[in-house]
């Protein structure tokens, strides 16, 4: 009896394990869809940029890098007067809307 016992516990013990696995590995397919997925989107939205300018006739713009840059860097090319004639309701359109706090 005693090795029924231990026998079936280690059953039990084995089955939650392959559980565990295929929940990870079901996790990390997940993670790795949503990834390529995300760069097709970021690649088409890339090409269709680069048609759009190429549409206008902006071939400076097209020179600009891609990745947009960091919130802390300043903007060299606009220079102060750019950040001067901005409004402030032009400035808080730009700024990323969150949600109220509700506790």
């Amino acid at each position: 009896m005693w090795k029924s016992n231990r026998s079936r516990a280690e059953q039990q013990f084995a089955a939650g394990q392959k559980k565990d696995e295929t929940t990870i590995k079901q996790k990390e397919k997940t993670q790795r869809e949503r990834e390529e997925r995300m760069m097709r989107l970021r690649d088409l939205r890339l090409a269709k940029e680069a048609a759009d300018q190429a549409a206008t006739g902006q071939p400076e713009a097209a020179a600009a890098p891609a990745v947009p840059e960091a919130e802390g860097e300043a903007d060299t090319d606009a220079g102060p007067t750019a950040a001067a004639d901005e409004s402030a309701e032009e400035a808080s359109s730009r700024l990323p809307k969150g949600h109220p706090h509700q506790s």
